[in-house]
């Protein structure tokens, strides 16, 4: 079995502040691996221990915090890596990843899974496994809660609004899976060390013959709730206050 893994270089939005104008302070916001592609790797890395599979991570940028998520991924229990050096990463459109991620598994497959998150932490799109699913040409499971390998065939379940829902199909397939897949590991010692001396290997965007297309981000601003500031004094008349506080909840204003 082998499986490609892809994780993505995002911003950590818990530690994203703000100028008062409602500017956000990208340059010096910290970047880390997103936590549902780091469900991926781990769920990867568990394929690995149970099916002897041999596992590759990639990534799409040009930085050194693209090479710290590979040997993150490494300290995990990641076989191999590679970086595909983009500037402009952070523009790049889904359909454009969709391409590089073709050209990747043609250079270097096949594969019979390949897993990533159901969504990054600065897009929240959604689309790029279905993406991906129709630039090769193989099913996608997307938005998957557990993952097993049951007599040749990966099944996979999906909790949805309505009930939970149960697929199963052969490799090659693509998966996406939450944060509810699993809880990842946290690298020992040991295995940090190891990942600093393993081999990460660079793949130049020209040698994929893919055409970049870019997105323009035109404003980046916080998103303000306008709070209508409606106050009652209770201090006099508690019942009337609350009674008032109900109908408002009530008229949905």
């Amino acid at each position: 079995m082998r499986i490609l893994t892809l994780v993505k270089l995002t911003v950590d939005i818990s530690q994203l502040k703000y100028e008062s104008s409602g500017d956000p302070l990208m340059d010096i916001v910290p970047r880390k691996m997103g936590d549902s592609d780091k469900c991926a790797v781990e769920e990867a890395v568990r394929l690995k221990e149970k099916y002897n599979a041999h596992t590759v991570v990639v990534t799409i940028g040009s930085t050194l915090d693209h090479e710290r998520i590979i040997r993150d991924a490494y300290a995990m229990g990641i076989d191999e890596g590679y970086i595909v050096e983009v500037d402009g990463y952070e523009n790049l459109q889904a359909i454009t990843v969709g391409e590089i991620v073709k050209s990747i598994v043609e250079m270097t497959g096949p594969y019979d899974l390949i897993i990533l998150g159901a969504g990054s932490l600065d897009t929240h799109s959604y689309t790029l496994g279905p993406i991906i699913a129709s630039k090769i040409g193989i099913p996608v499971i997307a938005g998957v809660d557990s993952l097993n390998y049951i007599d040749g065939c990966f099944e996979a379940r999906c909790v949805m609004e309505d009930g939970t829902y149960i697929y199963r199909s052969k490799p090659p397939l693509i998966v996406t899976v939450t944060t509810e897949v699993n809880e990842p590991r946290i690298p020992t010692l040991k295995t940090i060390l190891k990942s600093k001396k393993m081999e990460i290997k660079r793949l130049k965007i020209e040698n994929l013959k893919v055409k970049l297309e870019k997105i323009n981000i035109l404003d980046i601003k916080r998103y303000v709730i306008q709070r209508k500031n409606i106050i009652w004094d209770a201090s006099e008349d508690l019942e009337k206050a609350i009674d008032n506080l109900f109908k408002l909840l009530v008229s949905g204003v």
